[in-house]
């Protein structure tokens, strides 16, 4: 015991606080995110990761603020496939038509884009 009490060190309590904290903040934003996927995005994305949501997520754009309504058109993807499901996520948004804070409904524009319009060049030769 002797030997055990020479050798030992002061303990110190941690604060655990802020990663309490953090946790939570993280569980709400995996939250909202898997309610905007479930709500907004097409069903092919029904268990879609952060990994493959994260291009929505992070899409530049530019947003315009009317009396009733906010724009936001974002940059085309370059991946077709991305293109596709970024329509069908206007479709899908067009339909419910949602409404921001301040009674401000969304209008989400999608810009033309080589993968969406060649897909309908094709479908026009054939």
């Amino acid at each position: 015991m002797e030997d055990l009490k020479a050798g030992e060190r002061q303990m110190y309590e941690l604060d655990n606080r802020k990663d309490q904290v953090m946790t939570i903040v993280k569980l709400a934003l995996a939250n909202v995110t898997m309610w905007v996927r479930d709500r907004y995005f097409p069903p092919k994305y029904a268990r879609a990761t952060w990994s493959r949501l994260a291009p929505f997520f992070w899409l530049p754009g530019r947003v315009v603020t009317e009396t009733d309504t906010v724009t936001f058109e974002p940059r085309a993807f370059n991946d077709r496939r991305l293109s596709r499901d970024l329509a069908a996520m206007r479709d899908i948004l067009d339909e419910v038509r949602p409404q921001l804070p301040g009674a401000h409904r969304l209008h989400f524009v999608v810009p033309a884009s080589a993968g969406v319009r060649g897909q309908a060049r094709r479908r026009s030769e054939a």
